[in-house]
């Protein structure tokens, strides 16, 4: 493995520590709502998706993925909706209480990496979160590739 590579694979596995660390720190806006759920919210802000949509964008599987969405059901903040193309599916939607926690998550989230990378420059953040987009982008794209 070439140096460079290594020193990412390193990095990567580091960062993925301290994330996981700081994972108690992050925001939190309701008592039964885990971080594991927040890209269930997020795959749904823009539109209703169907459960095998919001897995294959968040490369998780469908079962986990409907488990997440039933809890989010009971607590209110996701809805089943029909879906309009095929009357027989059903889609799943923000509700109006799932809008207001998913903006207020977005706004604790953004004053937390403020905080924390406050010494950054505008310059040093536009070029990490490219790197961070590409790289994501990447791994992404390799995990569809083995699932073919």
């Amino acid at each position: 493995m070439p140096t460079s590579a290594n020193e990412l694979s390193t990095s990567v596995i580091r960062m993925l520590r301290m994330l996981h660390a700081t994972r108690a720190r992050a925001p939190r806006v309701h008592p039964a709502v885990e971080a594991s759920h927040h890209s269930v919210l997020v795959a749904v802000r823009d539109q209703p998706s169907r459960v095998g949509d919001i897995a294959e964008r968040n490369l998780s599987d469908a079962s986990t993925v409907s488990r997440q969405v039933s809890h989010l059901t009971s607590l209110g903040l996701l809805a089943k909706v029909p879906d309009p193309d095929d009357g027989r599916a059903q889609l799943v939607a923000l509700t109006d209480e799932g809008v207001a926690l998913l903006d207020e998550l977005v706004e604790r989230r953004e004053a937390w990496f403020a905080d924390m990378l406050a010494d950054w420059s505008d310059d040093d953040l536009t070029t990490f979160v490219g790197y961070v987009n590409r790289f994501c982008d990447a791994v992404a794209a390799d995990e569809r590739h083995r699932h073919r």
